[in-house]
């Protein structure tokens, strides 16, 4: 008879407690983050941020996948944060084409999507991020004043395909079409990886006796050239990055970097995340909410750095 007494209390208090635990865990906001590449260091970053955010809003929780740089990876982890009727899409499109499936997926299930710092070609989502064509022109207009007369310079590529390394690239062509004596001895693609960067810049050491300057599509391909420079013992090359990373900062405080193009990950990742509690607060959304770039150069370095 005790047995039956002790069974008994501990059922009535197994479904006085699992019924509530059920019901905080179904009031949980989850959200599906789904990332460009962890390997990537900036993106990495933006994650980081979106993450501190995060701790804000404790009725918040995030699954995250990574596509390293796959779109077909990305699109397949977009399918099962859809499976899993997440509340809202943070997704930071490996390719702006080829992410169009998934954002439209996402709508056709009534799921939000926020597209962070790349944008979409299709579907419906809030952009939050910045404009590459704006990065592109502040490297342009600043080599545009800064390279001597006859000057010339070896340019840097993204990925090819990508949405994001083209508008980097016109951004900078279009500021730089005033200055037609400058000429571009070589444009090839370093795929936004510094390893590749320093290979390319080895061999255009071999192949041109002199050139003032090389842009990069962003901060690890220029600190890669950086590298092969000072391998090389060339001096005197001005060098320009995007993305504002800590060793970028450093290299223009010393001098070995003229610029960098801040693209501010935690501004981003706080924008997204703002856009989330509008999500879970059922209030309307922009269509874009934008954190623009800020060029960095030595005179103003210091804003940058802790």
């Amino acid at each position: 008879m005790k047995k039956f007494i002790y069974t008994f209390a501990a059922c009535a208090v197994m479904m006085a407690v699992t019924p509530g635990a059920a019901f905080a865990q179904a009031k949980k906001f989850v959200v599906g983050y789904a990332n460009l590449a962890d390997t990537d260091v900036f993106t990495m970053s933006r994650k980081t941020a979106f993450i501190d955010a995060v701790k804000a809003d404790a009725n918040v929780s995030v699954s995250f996948a990574d596509a390293n740089g796959d779109i077909s990876k990305q699109l397949d982890q977009i399918d099962n944060f859809i499976a899993q009727k997440v509340n809202a899409l943070v997704i930071v499109p490996v390719d702006y084409q080829g992410i169009v499936p998934g954002v439209e997926k996402a709508n056709k299930a009534g799921i939000p999507v926020i597209a962070l710092g790349i944008e979409s070609a299709g579907g419906k989502y809030t952009f939050v991020g910045s404009k590459n064509l704006d990065a592109g022109r502040m490297q342009g207009e600043f080599m545009k004043d800064k390279l001597p007369k006859g000057a010339q310079i070896l340019y840097l590529q993204g990925q090819p395909g990508l949405s994001h390394s083209k508008e980097r690239l016109d951004g900078f062509t279009k500021a730089m079409a005033s200055r037609t004596d400058v000429k571009v001895l070589a444009n090839l693609p370093a795929n936004y990886d510094r390893a590749e960067g320093m290979k390319i810049t080895e061999d255009w050491v071999q192949r041109f006796p002199k050139f003032d300057a090389i842009i990069a599509a962003n901060d690890q391909m220029a600190l890669g050239a950086l590298q092969a420079l000072k391998t090389a013992g060339r001096k005197g090359v001005l060098i320009s990055g995007i993305d504002g990373t800590a060793d970028a900062l450093n290299a223009i405080k010393s001098g070995d970097m003229a610029q960098s193009i801040f693209q501010n990950a935690k501004g981003q990742a706080l924008g997204a995340f703002e856009v989330v509690q509008m999500i879970e607060k059922g209030q309307p959304l922009p269509k874009e909410k934008l954190v623009p770039f800020e060029s960095i150069v030595k005179e103003n370095v210091n804003n940058y750095t802790k």
